[in-house]
């Protein structure tokens, strides 16, 4: 059990593999991408998957990719190096309104969930490596961006994950204390970030890392967000 699992107040989640499922969502998102880029500027379409660590043969992102963890300015630059002709901030602007449009499979259906965190008397939030847009967009999308306190991107102004300054954004907008805060993501990232943050540590398994990868970075791994209400309900030890 979580040491101080009782004096939890508030809770700041991940957006891409904690509350949608990353699979489902981003290897759609990154094949339209690869074939729409390589039929517009006659670049191989093998060596934009390679910018990306995507596999076509599988249709999958590797669990090394930039598309995972990084910001998405991070993934902009990574294709544009392949298609360096190319305007930067368009292409930035481009991929953001197709990750818009691509659907977003939800882990749990999210406007209970968040409603019923909401009813137990918890702050809550979303910080993502994601733009700040597209994470509004998506959480919009799904009826819960009213029901949070705080919504951050990489480019909101807080910097991005691992670093612990957009983590602590949330402990200041929420008047909590870092050790009243747990960071529930999917990858060493989040975790890292929340360590430093000198947050509460909890993975889901929901997102491209395995228990093993998570498991000595997190105070507890959880198969996904669905088991967290339970959890809470719960005392510490």
């Amino acid at each position: 059990m979580i040491k101080g699992l009782s004096e939890i107040k508030g809770l700041l989640f991940d957006k891409d593999g904690t509350l949608f499922d990353f699979d489902k969502t981003w290897n759609n998102w990154t094949s339209r991408i690869l074939s729409e880029i390589s039929e517009q500027s006659n670049v191989s379409i093998n060596k934009l998957a390679a910018s990306l660590d995507f596999d076509l043969g599988t249709g999958k992102l590797m669990p090394h990719s930039i598309v995972i963890a990084g910001t998405h300015r991070q993934v902009t630059a990574a294709i544009h190096s392949k298609v360096p002709n190319w305007d930067f901030d368009y292409l930035e602007s481009y991929l953001l309104d197709i990750a818009i449009e691509t659907p977003q499979h939800e882990v749990v259906p999210l406007q209970k969930f968040f409603t019923s965190l909401r009813l137990m008397g918890f702050s809550l939030g979303v910080m993502t490596n994601d733009a700040e847009k597209g994470a509004q967009a998506h959480l919009k999308a799904a009826g819960i961006y009213d029901l949070l306190d705080f919504v951050a991107g990489s480019d909101t102004g807080y910097g991005s994950k691992p670093a612990p300054e957009p983590l602590l954004a949330f402990a200041e907008k929420t008047d909590l204390k870092a050790d009243e805060i747990a960071m529930v993501g999917d990858s060493l990232h989040d975790l890292q970030a929340a360590n430093a943050a000198g947050m509460i540590r909890v993975a889901v398994l929901t997102g491209m890392a395995t228990e093993k990868q998570l498991k000595n970075f997190a105070d507890i791994v959880l198969p996904s967000i669905a088991d967290l209400p339970d959890l809470l309900q719960k005392k510490s030890v």
